[in-house]
């Protein structure tokens, strides 16, 4: 009994020494940055931290909350898979995993676009536990990542979604003469993206129903639009159409019908900065044939 007790106590005493005598285990830096892929507008991003353990036993990194940063705005976070065993008097490199929120980064899409690489701040605190201590390890560091083409790839994204460029309104703007008829018609074009762009080049071909072949009127954009952040823009349009090319295209079944789909099938162009983006349109809305041409 006397023995059990005393070599208890020996023991008790080697774990007290060793834990007063342990050293903080020393962040050395961040190594292996890169991005993992893209989903839902969570961008993936690994590293490893190499961390360098001065003590003669091993110790256990237990937990790690990272934050990451870009202009001082919060847009990640990152995370430990599991507690990692760090080696006696050795270095190793500690798998870190993260996600950057990309929607919080939309704001500073036009800067981002200009630079081949993005600078990210890393902050975060690491426990790592050693006997009786628990030593806690901070980081703040600056890392690089090559970010333009999944920026451009957000922006052909948000650019890209349906209803972005809609047909609004088609009337008549004025009653049709022997030869000719004007058609006014209105294109929404909605920015939801945060920050402002201009709107070029749009061209855009006018069809009766969806089986049409040619178009029966054309246009095209002579100056540039400037789309502000978050609204919608009208975009009025009218265009003269020879009364011929009307009836060329008009089949006699369409007046039978209570309704067709009178479409627009285009292009436009985007710039951002010194970054232009191409954006198509397509859409269609039911009109009544015969109240339109006035019969």
């Amino acid at each position: 009994m006397k023995t059990t007790l005393k070599n208890t106590g020996l023991v008790l005493w080697l774990v007290l020494l060793l834990a007063s005598c342990s050293k903080q285990p020393q962040f050395i830096k961040i190594d292996n940055i890169r991005i993992d892929g893209l989903k839902d507008s969570l961008m993936h991003v690994r590293m490893d931290y190499v961390i360098y353990n001065p003590n003669n036993v091993k110790t256990k990194l237990k937990q790690s909350g990272i934050a990451i940063y870009y202009r001082n705005t919060l847009v990640g976070t990152g995370y430990l898979n599991k507690q990692i065993s760090l080696p006696s008097n050795d270095t190793i490199k500690v798998p870190v995993a993260c996600e950057i929120k990309l929607d919080m980064l939309s704001e500073f899409y036009p800067e981002m676009l200009r630079s081949e690489a993005t600078a990210f701040n890393i902050r975060g605190e690491n426990k790592i536990g050693f006997l009786m201590n628990s030593f806690t390890i901070d980081v703040d560091e600056t890392v690089y990542l090559d970010t333009k083409s999944i920026i451009e790839k957000e922006i052909n994204k948000n650019l890209n979604t349906e209803g972005n460029f809609k047909l609004k309104k088609v009337l008549l703007n004025a009653l049709p003469t022997l030869d000719k008829t004007r058609f006014k018609l209105e294109i929404e074009a909605q920015n939801n993206l945060p920050f402002d762009y201009e709107i070029r080049d749009m061209k855009l071909q006018f069809f009766l129903d969806d089986a049409a072949k040619e178009p029966v009127a054309q246009w095209e954009q002579e100056t540039p639009i400037l789309q502000q952040k978050h609204r919608a823009t009208t975009i009025p349009i009218e265009v003269l159409v020879a009364n011929f090319s009307l009836l060329k295209h008009t089949k006699l079944t369409m007046f039978f019908k209570q309704d067709i789909d009178f479409i627009v099938i285009g292009n436009l162009q985007v710039k951002i900065q010194e970054y232009t983006f191409n954006v198509p349109v397509n859409d269609k809305m039911k009109i009544n044939l015969k109240k339109f041409l006035g019969f």
